[in-house]
């Protein structure tokens, strides 16, 4: 198992990926970093190694590889780290409340 070395902020962030073979789904980042995130709810089985595109939130889709799935819970590694800027404008987008599903109740 390999050790993560960046800082993971926890978020709950509407998402939807794509995989390599273009089935789309909806789901929710719950945690993430400049290197990747983890995934809840509407996960279908993916295998460690499956390339997707991830949209995140107000984010124009991004790469990524799935490192690891349990459950309904998903690991994602981006293929390019998101920029420091990007990901602090998810963060404080998120403690505003600003990325939330029309009518979903702030957590």
């Amino acid at each position: 198992m390999t050790l993560r070395h960046d800082h993971r902020s926890r978020v709950r962030i509407p998402a939807g990926y794509r995989t390599d073979e273009g089935a789309e789904f909806a789901t929710s980042v719950i945690d993430i970093s400049e290197t990747g995130c983890r995934l809840r709810s509407g996960v279908e089985p993916l295998s460690p190694g499956k390339g997707l595109s991830i949209a995140i939130g107000n984010l124009a889709p991004v790469s990524a590889w799935v490192r690891w799935q349990y459950g309904s819970f998903c690991g994602l590694s981006f293929t390019r780290p998101l920029h420091s800027a990007l990901l602090e404008h998810l963060e404080h987008a998120h403690a505003r409340g600003a990325l939330q599903k029309p009518g979903q109740a702030r957590p």
